[in-house]
């Protein structure tokens, strides 16, 4: 076939034209023992934007208009291939366009020697590579691009690879995961998170990865990860690429919201917590009974209210200043807290003000008996500095649903037993109905 081929190119020139017009976007010969002389077939010119009836068959035609540099790569490349047939005539060069733009061009030649073997002549052929040369040029940017926001963002970012039957390996991780986590491309790359990590680690990372992949969408969440950068608490997205119905590889970003969670826990604390006892305040006991009286409704179940209020604590602001007396108030705190249950609540309400929650009420003996304890630890000498500080305390029970079924009820029938124990004579509580108790 490729006889006939050739016998027919050799006996029709219009298929020689065909297969240079159609397949290549030029031909060259050239005549090395006369190096001016030089045919360039017309698609060439016409390539670069040129009349080809303009143009002489002279190779200084085109090398005026060949990118300088790339012509002497050319002749360093002819005269290799003239000295060596092994070695190719074959490079990328660029010409200027008419319009002055750029065009890129593949250009290869073979020698045609004589018997001794002397290159006598040069056969060529020119590719326009311009589009690819300029896809190249977009998939360079692009990619410049990518790694500039890859590694620019401030979100620790990094990619995986989804190796199937749940395995994944890392492929690469950005610098602000390297500067945040402490590790370094070298040691992420194509590792399984438990070689990464550890197992318990490992597998804790591995199982959001893993949701993502049966998922097939984006996934947000918070975690906790003990890294060699330090703890730190991240809010971690993972997007899955898909590739042929299949997640192929997961992008995972992650934000360091260690600040942001320890700035939440303080503002819950302020808004929660009296700033001077550390005890829960007004607000969050009042959360806290209406929470346990919907639980108390719900299983049937009772619990105890206590009012109390501190005897003698003006005395002590008085006689020794308010720094004692906020010392006072802080041990006050703790020791109430000493003398409940970890399930039971003790809030301070407002000044020498304190109420408490006690969880089961069932056994009414048994919350007596946590109040008198309350009341004989308050009654116990503080030491404060050098100053002993004696302070007694009024305390007013109310137990639901005995005494009230709502928060109003039970609210108001404590505080009105609290003061019915200071009009009658303080240091005292009043427990359920109960006459008012000395505690000695």
């Amino acid at each position: 076939m490729k006889n006939e081929l050739y016998d027919l190119i050799n006996k029709d020139t219009s298929i020689f034209e065909f297969i240079q017009s159609g397949s290549l976007d030029g031909i060259w010969y050239w005549d090395l023992e006369h190096p001016e002389m030089e045919w360039m077939s017309p698609k060439f010119w016409e390539t670069l934007g040129y009349d080809p009836e303009e143009k002489k068959h002279l190779s200084s035609e085109w090398q005026d208009i060949i990118f300088q540099e790339d012509l002497k790569l050319a002749i360093e490349n002819f005269e290799k291939h003239c000295a060596d047939p092994s070695h190719p005539y074959d490079q990328v060069v660029r010409y200027r366009h008419k319009n002055n733009s750029t065009v890129w061009i593949r250009c290869r030649g073979l020698a045609i020697r004589d018997h001794s073997g002397r290159a006598i002549r040069m056969l060529g052929a020119h590719t326009d590579i311009t589009d690819l040369k300029e896809t190249e040029k977009e998939m360079s940017r692009l990619t410049r691009e990518y790694e500039k926001v890859f590694h620019g963002t401030q979100d620790a970012m990094f990619l995986i690879k989804v190796v199937g039957n749940g395995a994944f390996r890392y492929v690469r991780n950005n610098l602000a995961h390297q500067n945040k986590t402490g590790i370094a491309l070298e040691q992420i790359r194509s590792k399984t998170p438990q070689e990464l990590l550890g197992a318990e680690m490992g597998n804790l990372v591995s199982e959001n990865y893993s949701r993502c992949v049966s998922e097939g969408r984006s996934i947000v969440y918070e975690e906790t990860l003990n890294l060699p950068g330090g703890k730190r608490i991240w809010l971690t997205t993972l997007t899955p690429i898909i590739e042929d119905h299949c997640v192929s590889h997961i992008v995972g970003s992650a934000m360091d919201i260690t600040e942001r969670k320890q700035l939440e826990e303080e503002l819950k604390k302020q808004a929660n917590y009296d700033n001077l006892t550390g005890l829960p305040n007004r607000k969050l006991f009042f959360e806290r009974l209406e929470t346990l009286l919907a639980e108390s409704e719900e299983k049937n179940t009772s619990f105890a209210l206590l009012f109390l209020d501190l005897d003698g604590f003006k005395s002590i602001n008085d006689t020794y200043g308010h720094e004692a007396g906020d010392q006072v108030l802080i041990t006050a705190g703790k020791r109430i807290q000493r003398c409940i249950g970890k399930a039971d609540t003790a809030a301070r309400m407002g000044g020498d003000e304190y109420a408490v929650l006690i969880h089961s009420a069932g056994d009414q003996d048994n919350v007596a008996v946590v109040v008198e304890k309350i009341h004989h630890s308050l009654k116990e000498t503080m030491f404060i500095g050098s100053s002993e500080c004696r302070i007694n305390s009024s305390i007013g029970v109310a137990v639901y649903p005995h005494d009230g079924s709502h928060r109003e009820a039970l609210l108001r029938y404590a505080d009105t037993v609290m003061y019915e124990v200071k009009r009658t004579g303080k240091g005292r509580f009043a427990f359920q109905n109960h006459p008012v108790k000395r505690i000695l």
